[in-house]
């Protein structure tokens, strides 16, 4: 089979039309080293062939590639293509972003001995499906690169799957939210309080960033709290985590005040989680 090249991404990507007239995004070593538009691709040089799912893939794997080495890329997407067509568990397109993007700064803080405390819930009881997926990923990521998550890493990967979770429903872009009106109110809050993305915090910043674009797109979606959240846990937020705590108390009274937005508990505690690790 071949590929025609539409956009080169870079050396390693790019995106092609198949012989069904469809574009798809093909990763692989080399894949499109001096090539240019119109060229072909051979089939045995390709590692990964994705699907072009919404009008965000480009864009998001454009900048995941960024920051993440490919071979880390094409292991998670393919685990996430994996886990769900053996648990018939389909997820947003997303996912493929947030939950790579996330995975790849545990694998830093790994490797650098950076101890992550996990203060998210266990919710195996109520949600098994996700916790085999996050077997399933974690073994995955071994079995291929030999990277060893620890075990708090199956509570944060089950999450991201029970966020993403699919319903299927109907998107009305008349009701989009617009996404630089609540990454504004973020960003200004962030700024107020001495927060800027810089050259030692720009892979978290992305990653509260891209947070942010999903959180408005579950908003966009109607979707409902997927993750219950204790008082308990809320407590233990606010002792171990109390200034970026605060600093999202205050974004959410200006996003109830000036959007008209109504942040949940889980939304505040995701939010405070990625802003604690830029304090």
């Amino acid at each position: 089979m071949e590929y025609r090249i539409v956009q080169i991404l870079n050396n390693n990507v790019a995106i092609v039309h198949t012989r069904d007239d469809k574009q798809n995004i093909v990763m692989g070593r080399g894949v499109a080293f001096h090539k240019q538009r119109g060229d072909l691709i051979q089939d045995e040089n390709v590692d990964k062939v994705f699907e072009i799912k919404d009008k965000n893939t480009v864009n998001d794997l454009t900048t995941l590639l960024a920051n993440v080495p490919l071979d880390f890329v094409t292991t998670s997407y393919d685990l996430i293509d994996q886990v769900q067509a053996k648990y018939k568990f389909a997820v947003e397109p997303y996912i493929y972003v947030t939950l790579t993007t996330h995975l790849f700064g545990a694998y830093q803080r790994l490797i650098k001995n950076e101890e992550d405390v996990n203060y998210l819930p266990d919710l195996s009881d109520a949600y098994p499906i996700p916790y085999q997926i996050a077997d399933d990923i974690i073994t995955g990521f071994r079995n291929s690169l030999d990277i060893s998550f620890p075990e708090s890493e199956h509570k944060s990967i089950a999450l991201h799957f029970i966020n993403a979770h699919t319903s299927d429903g109907i998107k009305d872009d008349k009701n989009q939210i617009e996404n630089d009106e609540i990454i504004e109110v973020v960003q200004d809050e962030l700024n107020r309080n001495g927060i800027y993305r810089r050259q030692t915090n720009a892979n978290d910043y992305d990653r509260l960033l891209v947070h942010l674009k999903y959180f408005i797109n579950r908003l966009n979606n109607n979707e409902p709290d997927s993750l219950p959240i204790s008082e308990g846990m809320i407590g233990e937020i606010e002792t171990n985590y109390s200034q970026a705590w605060h600093i999202v108390q205050h974004i959410k009274e200006l996003m109830e005040k000036k959007l008209q937005i109504k942040l949940s508990l889980s939304e505040q505690t995701y939010l405070t989680i990625h802003i604690q690790r830029l304090i």
